[in-house]
């Protein structure tokens, strides 16, 4: 990647779909560059290099974004990694076999780098404290810089430092382990059911290290 970056700026990297390895499934915002449009939720379906991108509503209850033949847009997302984005066209739509628009190959995509490592998906219990407050949820992913859990209701304002234990087992034995972590983001899951919460982990120790390593690389389904 070509970054382009200033020291007072998040750093920005013109690169491709193809390098960012997008996966079919991975969530999106959609939005028409007209006055007054709103951004859609939708995902991935896939993409050819060089032909197109489809793009189409987040599950068979999901939305559908509204676009059609002709609308510019600029799509956002998230790979894992980097936060992203490009604009596009609507070259055609579809309704069959599955609704969908095919929207015109970018040839350069803006990309942020926002985490160093992927997350591992895991279903770890977890416990978190805010003051006085506490939540019982489940860990959704974790890496060693951070991770995102599920729990009944949101956990903090982004920029809080909240209390995070998650009890986990190493080699068969209960290893919980309590980690100090900021909020980076905060959003309610589609069913309305449960809140997911991103965060990042600072002031680690060598020995949380350790414990983080071991679940990162031991995924619990």
């Amino acid at each position: 990647m070509n970054q382009a970056a200033s020291d007072n700026a998040p750093q920005v990297a013109q690169t491709t779909l193809k390098e960012l390895g997008l996966r079919p499934g991975i969530a999106l915002q959609v939005r028409r560059l007209v006055e007054g449009a709103s951004k859609k939720e939708a995902q991935l379906f896939g993409a050819i290099e060089n032909r197109g991108v489809m793009v189409g509503p987040q599950g068979p209850e999901g939305e559908d974004p509204g676009l059609t033949e002709g609308d510019v847009c600029i799509v956002r997302g998230f790979t894992g990694q980097h936060e992203f984005s490009f604009i596009s066209k609507v070259l055609q739509t579809y309704d069959k076999p599955f609704v969908y628009a095919l929207l015109a190959y970018p040839n350069q995509v803006d990309a942020r780098l926002v985490r160093q490592s992927m997350r591992t998906r895991t279903r770890w219990p977890v416990v978190t404290q805010m003051g006085e407050q506490q939540q019982e949820g489940l860990l959704v992913d974790i890496s060693l810089q951070g991770a995102m859990v599920s729990t009944p209701d949101a956990v903090a304002a982004v920029g809080k430092v909240i209390a995070l234990t998650i009890q986990g087992l190493v080699e068969g034995e209960p290893s919980p382990i309590t980690v100090k972590a900021t909020v980076c983001h905060s959003h309610r899951a589609q069913d309305g059911e449960s809140h997911f919460t991103g965060m990042a982990f600072h002031s680690l120790t060598q020995q949380d290290k350790l414990v983080l390593s071991y679940l990162t690389n031991t995924p619990r389904s």
